[in-house]
């Protein structure tokens, strides 16, 4: 895969051609499974308003958890905190940050969080399968050196190259099976919330997994990868309100009976 696209006027790095495509049909994704669904929420300036908010919360979530992990080098370059062009954006931060934003434009709206959230999973599912394709294309979060049998000879973001574990591949297979799987589980017409719970437990579990087999730098608490912890909160979380969504319909159906 080219690192460059040659377009008519200028160069794109194929990096950031695919996270923005995989942006784009995220939320052209997340739109069509609220025209179905939730046709209230689709109303083009509720949309796009919503869009842009959450969106604009991502980015300021995704490098402020980017700066948090590496405060000791901001500390001493606090003018690069601003400066995105160096790179340095967190997808956790970005997903933790816009899940807030979704929430709370939900409220000021009067719209419903759960059916949000599902469009949200489908597009999000989407969006990283495109995304990790970029992360491919640049060598970025790229896996250990390994002797294994599956170790694909592949760059570091540095353009080394080594026998890797195929991280990369293994997250576009990841996203792009969870894609299918919730689109197949969204025909079923589930409880709302249902597609973003199985999206939040089944991509936490499986980064966490995935976790060790990535190569890139970040920060460790013992053994395992700041991000592997937040993955494990994501699970908790997922499997607390999968369990309490669990007896809530069985209180609820005592009650009718």
């Amino acid at each position: 895969m080219p690192a460059t696209l040659d377009l008519i006027f200028f160069d794109l790095p194929t990096y950031s051609a695919l996270v923005w495509l995989g942006a784009a049909m995220g939320l052209g994704i997340a739109y069509l499974y609220l025209r179905k669904r939730a046709r209230r929420a689709v109303s083009l300036t509720i949309f796009l308003d919503g869009a842009l908010f959450v969106c604009a919360a991502g980015w300021l979530g995704a490098r402020a958890y980017h700066v948090a992990l590496n405060w000791d080098y901001y500390a001493a370059r606090p003018d690069e905190i601003a400066q995105i062009g160096l790179g340095g954006l967190a997808l956790r931060g970005a997903f933790i940050a816009g899940l807030l934003a979704l929430a709370l434009y939900a409220r000021a709206r009067g719209l419903r969080f759960a059916k949000l959230a599902d469009a949200s999973a489908l597009g999000l599912a989407m969006g990283q399968a495109l995304g990790w394709l970029g992360a491919l294309a640049r060598g970025a979060n790229y896996g250990v050196v390994s002797d294994s049998q599956i170790a694909v000879e592949l760059p570091d973001v540095y353009g080394l190259i080594a026998p890797r574990f195929p991280l990369q591949h293994f997250e576009i297979g990841l996203f792009a099976g969870l894609f299918v799987g919730l689109l197949i589980l969204a025909l079923r017409r589930p409880r709302a919330g249902t597609l973003f719970l199985a999206y939040l437990l089944v991509a936490a579990a499986a980064n966490f997994a995935l976790g060790f087999g990535r190569g890139d730098e970040t920060v460790y608490v013992g053994a395992l990868r700041v991000d592997q912890l937040v993955d494990l909160v994501f699970v908790a979380l997922a499997l607390g309100a999968r369990v309490w969504r669990i007896a809530t319909t069985a209180k609820n159906n005592e009650t009718l009976g």
